[in-house]
């Protein structure tokens, strides 16, 4: 490093010149950084084209602005009643569910024939991946695990294509599976390439919304999947952040998961807790690749644990964090397996500017001896502002890091834009506050947007405004109160006047601060290591001399307000007079090092002073840390995606300098070949069909297809599109519901009402605002609705007093407003209400956020294409709310239907835990039915085959309306008698969470949230469904067969069925793994038909055991099961 270089960090630094490939990655980044700028300060109806605006995919990098993963999040929470004060869904319940409602079919006859499903894509852009794992088994590693949120396990291989390009064959491995949120992955060794594990539930989140169902395991490359037990039915395995597995042993298995660290040395048939609940979620875990006993975890804003015994016991690495931090990722040196780095997210008490906005900037730290010790690692001077938030505003939700596989100096990382660093210096002492420990009666130290300790302080090294002081001059102190223990502090007062509001409170320069006096003072100040007495000042804001103790106040004249600040100095104290430099105006900025604002506990009359009734200590610790520097580039480009999840590092070549690398983000999945200089993503690697969809149609009359995304916007597909056809980006942000009129009108939604449409159809250039609908309340989910019967009406909903129904009579050109008579019934949701048009009638719109709770209630309108006021003796459109049945839960609706043929008909769908998920009112909502048999249920088991689950959409077929279909988080459920009984949808659809499912044009088309749209020919379901009604009252089985025990795992008792052809003898008995009979079950004679046997385990020890069925001595099937104690 050259003699003249500088610190980032000292003060009055000199300048260090950035070279032309810096300048030019700025210059980028700041171009990116303008279009979202100008969105948010244009976001208004005069805006011409809102293609421009929300344009995240094309140009991808507006999605910093426009995607609200915590919105979505925040969202579930909502909807599940966790608000009101509902229980969370039990851990894994998405898995219990299936499985049961899988064996009610068996039981009750149910033969559902594989309908003829078309998967109509988006096939080049895939859902939010997080995992990404290597298969040996490939030994050109051109084969890859790939794990999505919604969409489950993938194997994707590399291949070339005829023309000599690449390309990518994609295979679900996980379709069977309800629901996988896929979160981690590991396995997949040199030496056991078949032996996989997945982990699930997301989280990152800010809050818990997307939980997992625990743990899979495979030991034939994903071809079938065995559900461990150990990891069902505990909350503590709701969220699997991290997997690390001996690459010589797979066997064994260490999890961290958000509440704990596990550890498994029998492949996962059992775990034992290692480490306990930490502060924060423990969020990631990773091993030395050249030393498995060595391991490392991260805990969300703590630090980082060191474990040496192959995760038996663990300690600190690294706890003394420079700055606030949260989310820690970690990544190891392939080629210097002693060198760790770790990314942080910061914390908004250190910001830069990029813009209109201020982002968080993020932090690095280097360990290059195995993590004994760490360096922090400080961004250069020149360094842009994008290179020092390089998380920008959501580490907690995007945070990855790889290093280079041959150089332990260089980084790649992944935020919502990827950039790449490497070490360009070092230099030793780093300040930070360690720890700040307050145990003074009555005191409280107010979150002021300071430096450290979560805002509530200071450093004078952080302050531009202090003079004299450097970060080897800061020390520990003691504030100590109490009788007898006072001292004189230089006493300053501000302006009436000043600081920002003119009004002598907040944003008073320290120039303008004007001396006073030297003045006895309630407390002393110590240096806690020398034991030496140190020089204080105070801020005089009540003007009477004294310090003062008061509650917090900070509005109104100035004098009232509380604050009182303490500003401790580097200067040895003297009790006989003040400190020269002191006795100016401002002059405690000389040495300041530390700034605090406290205030009193309790709102009382005690005289805090001098009666001494202030007791304790304030202690300030401070610790230097060695440092190093990094210069950051942009490592971006329009290929890919923004929001990226993960990194993974492919050596090739060392003596070349070559490798691959494989990127999961928001998008999907994206591959470079050139170690990050191009990269490749949709159009070449279709298949991945993973897109979280919240609504899909078609056109009238013609195989297109449109739908709107969480994270990626609203798509147009091609012609009769299928798995591997690219669809179109229209719109960018999170697309909502869609519209689709006619070949040249069309709707679409992005969170916050923000509706467009288009009226030249569906190309690019054709969409535009919607008219005035900005002049109303948004909200996160923003819901359409239109029939064809309702020509150019359409309907919206606004929250909120403001709110209310939205009409628009000329297609989205002019939006109203008709407000109920009572607006304190329409209620004020946290993200997203419903409205529905009446299939049967375009004169009868339903909509609202509850049924009931916070005063809400459901509307309707009878006469809404009516004029809003009075005209030719018609009525003005009346909005009123409905009756409201005791028994649907007071959280907020999910789903809104209507009946094809009934006007009076409508259906809402609720999704929380243990309370009724359908109701249904056939009168306009006088009188409600419950269809989902939770009322009177219990342990929140329905009485009518309905699962435990969140429930989305309803649809009844118009030439069959006994015929219900209502999409849940694991499919298709299906009633044949009016919502009497309910029955899993085994017909060929994957086990995904479906959100929507329309009738449009003779055609099903389904949106799923994880595997894309779906479509199906209505005659071919409304045929299969005779054919199965008679199926199902005939119940007369075809083959034998023996079903899935349920439940499995279980504890003590499980039921298991089975089939007969033909009355015969039937043998059913159990085996432990080593073939042992352990219980004959049945040994009889039973007739032709479905029937069920229970096994009691009280008495036999955990483990996995083999039930077979025998019939006339003939081995029909055997099947494996877990007893879990």
């Amino acid at each position: 490093m050259s003699g003249n270089f500088v610190p980032a960090w000292t003060k009055n630094h000199n300048l260090i010149p950035m070279n032309y490939r810096e300048i030019s990655f700025l210059g980028l980044a700041v171009s990116l950084l303008l279009i979202p700028v100008i969105v948010s300060v244009c976001f208004a109806p005069k805006k011409s084209n809102p293609l421009f605006e929300f344009k995240s995919e094309k140009s991808r990098h507006l999605k910093t602005s426009y995607g609200d993963p915590d919105k979505f999040s925040e969202y579930f929470v909502d909807v599940e009643g966790l608000n009101d004060g509902y229980d969370r869904y039990p851990q894994g319940y998405q898995m219990v569910e299936f499985q049961k409602s899988m064996l009610a079919n068996a039981k009750r006859g149910y033969n559902f024939a594989q309908l003829d499903w078309v998967e109509r894509g988006p096939g080049r852009t895939g859902g939010r991946t997080r995992a990404i794992l290597i298969d040996h088994a490939d030994p050109t590693v051109n084969t890859w695990y790939v794990g999505s949120v919604g969409g489950g396990v993938w194997k994707a291989k590399r291949e070339t294509n005829s023309i000599g390009r690449d390309a990518i064959k994609w295979i679900a491995l996980t379709d069977d599976l309800p629901s996988l949120a896929v979160s981690a992955m590991a396995g997949a060794s040199v030496k056991f390439p078949k032996i996989v594990y997945v982990g699930t539930g997301e989280g990152f989140f800010n809050v818990n919304a997307s939980s997992g169902v625990g743990m899979f395991k495979t030991t034939d490359g994903g071809n079938t999947w065995i559900h461990l037990s150990a990891t069902i039915n505990n909350p503590n395995w709701a969220f699997i952040n991290r997997i690390i597995v001996d690459p010589n042993n797979p066997d064994i298995i260490v999890v961290a998961t958000n509440t704990r660290i596990y550890r498994s040395e029998n492949g996962g048939e059992s775990f034992i807790r290692v480490l306990r609940k930490q502060k924060g979620p423990i969020q990631d875990l990773r091993a030395k690749p050249d030393d498995f006993n060595v391991q490392f975890a991260s805990v969300r804003g703590s630090g980082i644990l060191k474990s040496i015994d192959a995760g038996k016991t663990w300690n600190s690495s690294l706890s003394e964090l420079a700055y606030e931090g949260g989310r820690i990722e970690l990544a190891i040196s392939l080629s210097h397996p002693e060198v760790i780095w770790a990314s942080v997210e910061g914390s908004y008490r250190r910001t830069v500017d990029l813009g209109l906005y201020n982002a968080p900037i993020a932090y690095l730290y280097r360990s290059v001896d195995s993590g004994d010790t760490w360096r922090f690692v400080d961004h250069l001077s020149s360094v842009s502002p994008f290179g020092q938030a390089f998380l920008s505003r959501q580490g907690w939700y995007d945070n990855t890091i790889v290093v280079h596989p041959f150089s332990p100096d260089t980084v790649f990382l992944g935020g919502v834009f990827r950039f790449k660093a490497w070490i360009e210096g070092s230099v030793k002492g780093r300040g930070t506050i360690k720890r700040l420990q307050n145990n003074v009666s009555h005191l409280n130290l107010i979150n002021f947007g300071g430096s450290h300790a979560g805002g509530k302080i200071t450093l004078g090294t952080f302050e531009p405004q202090a003079s004299n002081i450097a970060d080897t001059e800061l020390t520990s102190v003691e504030i100590r109160f109490g009788k007898n223990r006072t001292q004189f502090a230089h006493r300053y007062t501000v302006p009436a006047t000043g600081g920002s509001n003119r009004d002598g409170g907040a944003g008073i320069a320290f120039k303008d601060y004007i001396y006073r006096d030297y003045v006895e003072v309630p407390f002393q100040v110590f240096d806690k290591t020398t034991g030496q007495q140190l020089m204080v000042s105070f801020r005089d804001q009540g003007y009477d001399g004294t310090w003062n103790l008061k509650t917090y106040f900070s509005a109104g004249p100035g004098r009232l307000h509380s604050r009182e600040y303490i500003l401790v100095s580097k200067y040895d104290y003297n009790a006989e007079a003040p400190l020269p430099d002191y006795t100016v105006n401002g002059g405690f900025a000389n040495g300041l090092m530390y700034f605090i604002w406290p205030t009193r506990t309790v709102d009382d009359d005690i005289l805090i002073y001098p009666d001494g009734l202030l007791e304790g200590t304030l202690k300030i610790d401070y610790v230097l840390l060695d440092g190093e520097f990094r210069n950051t580039q942009l490592w971006e480009n329009d290929e890919v995606h923004v929001d990226h999840h993960n990194l993974t590092i492919l050596p090739i070549d060392v003596n070349n300098n070559e490798f691959h690398i494989v990127n999961g983000n928001d998008g999907g999945f994206a591959y470079s070949r050139d170690g990050g200089n191009t990269w490749i993503e949709g159009d070449r690697f279709p298949g991945y069909n993973t897109s979280q969809f919240y609504d899909a149609t078609k056109q009238p009359g013609v195989s297109f297809y449109l739908g709107g995304t969480q994270d990626n916007g609203t798509w147009l597909s091609p012609f009769n599109p299928n798995a591997r056809r690219g669809w179109e980006e229209v719109q960018g942000g999170d697309g909502f519901d869609v519209v689709w009129k006619s070949a040249d009108s069309l709707m679409g939604s992005i969170q916050g009402n923000y509706i467009t449409r288009s009226i030249g159809g569906p190309d690019y250039g054709n969409w535009n605002l919607a008219g005035n609908i900005l002049d109303f309340p948004g909200q996160f989910l923003t819901s359409l609705s239109w029939t064809s019967e309702s020509e150019d009406y359409v309907f919206s909903i606004s929250p909120g007093r403001q709110g209310g129904l939205l009409r628009s009579t000329n297609f989205g050109r002019r939006w109203q407003l008709i407000q109920p008579k009572n607006i304190n019934q329409w209620g004020d949701p946290h993200h997203g209400g419903k409205v529905r048009i009446s299939i049967a009638d375009p004169e009868v719109v339903w909509a609202g956020y509850r049924m009931r709770g916070n005063g809400a209630r459901l509307h309707v309108s009878e006469n809404a294409q009516n004029p809003r006021q009075a005209r030719n003796n018609q009525k003005p459109v009346l909005l009123r709310s409905v009756k409201s049945p005791d028994f649907v839960p007071t959280a907020p609706i999910t789903g809104l239907a209507t009946h094809p043929i009934n006007r009076a008909t409508a259906y809402v769908t609720f999704s929380v835990s243990c309370q009724p998920k359908l109701v249904r009112t056939e009168d306009m909502g006088e009188t409600w039915q419950e269809l989902s048999g939770f009322v009177g249920s219990n342990n929140c088991q329905s009485n009518n085959g309905f699962p435990n689950a969140r429930v989305w959409d309803v649809e009844v077929f118009p030439d069959y309306p006994n015929i219900i279909w209502a999409g849940t988080d694991m499919g298709i459920f299906e009633s044949r008698d009016h919502g009497e009984t309910w029955a899993y949808a085994d017909n060929g659809l994957p086990a995904v969470s479906v959100w929507r499912i329309r009738i449009v044009d003779g055609e099903v088309v389904v949106a799923t949230h994880g595997r894309g749209v779906w479509s199906l020919d209505l005659d071919q379901v409304q045929g299969q469904i005779q054919t199965s009604v008679a199926d199902v009252v005939d119940n007369i089985p075809i083959s034998f067969e023996l079903l899935d025990n349920y439940p499995n795992p279980f504890n003590p008792s499980t039921t298991i069925g089975f089939k007969v052809l033909k009355g015969s003898h039937i043998s059913v008995a159990v085996f432990d793994v080593l073939g042992r009979k352990v219980a004959t079950l049945t040994d009889q004679y039973y007739a032709r038909g479905t029937h069920e046997i229970t096994w009691n385990a009280s008495a036999a020890s955990s483990g996995q055991y083999i039930y077979r069925m025998e019939a006339d001595s003939k081995l029909i099937s055997a099947k494996s099961m877990v007893l879990s104690k």
